[in-house]
């Protein structure tokens, strides 16, 4: 019990001597990993994590270059400068998902689910937010901090005959923590993300009525959906009153950009069918 002890009493001193303000939200927090850390594992997990997933969308070299200038328009007004990144995965589940230092990904499946170019900058934002507000980086800090307390109980409960017990329970508890991006976090990027819309000019409304769609979509239970955004950001009732409430204590109107996303994603559209028919013959 002595050498556990003063395992937690070191974990403490480092916590102590962790603390930082959010750049986002301004607000008090832990820092275990550094923001040379975060830089690093995007830039090296940025490449293989799009490979893992179906690879960079070629096709229509002009789609990527409108969303990488949709995504650059966001990040210029973002409370954080970060080397953001913007790329097209060729997946058809529909998701999109970043990385820690600015890595973003919008699967080619989610831009046709789409109506306008100020609902891409709502995902776009979103997406941000998570990294400029270190939601992923906080991810890796509890799982540092569960290894810090599994390492405790592992020696606290060495000689008891329940050791494997009390650590496998613990590490179940950790994958559970990491599984998703908290309550807390989905509602901070939904909030942030649409002012950083306001700030690029864009329409928040529109993260409202994108939340009302994925809302409807979830209660139809798509499967499709389920296993792709919906389970790491999963939709609520909640999200669409708390986007709402935030639309209304913004200055009306601003850029949805519908005619023109149309014309954007018209060929990618056009190809679904046939990525459908792929889908279905990889799954045979």
């Amino acid at each position: 019990m002595k050498t556990a002890s003063l395992i937690l009493l070191l974990l403490a001193g480092v916590l102590l001597g962790a603390c930082t303000t959010n750049p986002v939200t301004g607000e008090s927090e832990l820092a275990l990993v550094p923001e040379s850390s975060e830089l690093e594992i995007g830039r090296k997990q940025y490449a293989p994590s799009r490979q893992m997933q179906g690879g960079d969308y070629t096709a229509d070299k002009r789609l990527s270059a409108y969303v990488k200038a949709v995504g650059k328009r966001l990040a210029a007004v973002s409370d954080r400068k970060l080397p953001y990144e913007f790329a097209i995965v060729n997946d058809s589940s529909p998701n999109a998902w970043a990385l820690p230092g600015g890595k973003i990904a919008v699967n080619r499946g989610l831009l046709v689910e789409l109506d306008s170019e100020a609902e891409l900058a709502a995902v776009l934002g979103h997406e941000i937010v998570h990294a400029a507000a270190r939601h992923s980086a906080q991810g890796i800090e509890r799982g540092m901090l569960l290894q810090g307390v599994l390492t405790a109980v592992r020696v606290a409960a060495r000689n008891t005959g329940y050791s494997d017990l009390a650590v496998g329970a613990a590490g179940v508890g950790a994958n559970l923590i990491n599984q998703r991006y908290s309550r807390e976090a989905e509602l901070e990027s939904d909030h942030f993300g649409m002012i950083y819309m306001r700030r690029a000019g864009y329409d928040p409304q529109a993260a409202v009525d994108l939340q009302k769609t994925f809302v409807r979509l979830n209660s139809n239970r798509d499967q499709n959906w389920i296993t792709g955004l919906f389970a790491s950001h999963p939709p609520s009732p909640e999200r669409v009153e708390k986007n709402r409430e935030s639309a209304a204590g913004m200055a009306k109107g601003g850029k949805l950009g519908r005619q023109e996303y149309q014309r954007m994603i018209a060929a990618l559209k056009r190809s679904k069918p046939a990525y459908a028919a792929y889908d279905e013959g990889v799954k045979a």
